[in-house]
């Protein structure tokens, strides 16, 4: 195969694995009562999913943060999650049902959202805003610095996906 013909192949790949990054994508999660929650049954809405976990140093303040919006948002079509990594063995249902009063808590009981959606960013927490259709919008935000406005920047990508 000659330069040129590899060259385009690489490039229509590259398309390809570009197209398929922003592609909606469906993951299952279970709440801590053993029901099932899925990403195609939240379309419609926008939704921000914060994953974390008991090994995460700033799990409380980051879910502080998306209480906040999810407080902001009551009543439209926002959907705010959090989620958590640990498997049933690091943290019973029991335990992950006192996690949150304010917002639903569902269990990634093999990560593979959180490895999906988290991109390269992969650290905890991470905040990850989908669109109406189920598409990560923008990327990933990994950490939380207690000194940024952290509520008002997610709130300003939400408030763009309301107005579509």
């Amino acid at each position: 195969m000659r330069n040129t013909q590899k060259r385009i192949i690489v490039a229509v790949l590259g398309i390809f694995s570009v197209a398929a990054a922003g592609a909606a994508q469906d993951f299952s999660f279970s709440t801590p009562a053993g029901q099932t929650v899925s990403l195609s049954s939240l379309r419609g809405n926008v939704v921000v999913l914060l994953f974390s976990g008991l090994q995460d140093p700033q799990r409380r303040e980051g879910l502080k943060a998306v209480e906040s919006l999810a407080d902001r948002y009551s009543g439209k079509n926002v959907k705010v999650y959090w989620i958590s990594v640990n498997n049933a063995a690091e943290l019973s249902n029991d335990q992950l049902k006192g996690m949150s009063s304010t917002i639903p808590v569902l269990r990634d009981n093999n990560q593979a959202a959180f490895k999906r959606l988290s991109g390269k960013v992969a650290q905890l927490p991470t905040v990850v805003i989908l669109d109406g259709e189920g598409k990560a919008i923008g990327q990933p935000r990994g950490g939380f610095n207690p000194n940024s406005d952290f509520v008002n920047d997610l709130a300003s990508v939400i408030d763009r996906q309301l107005q579509r």
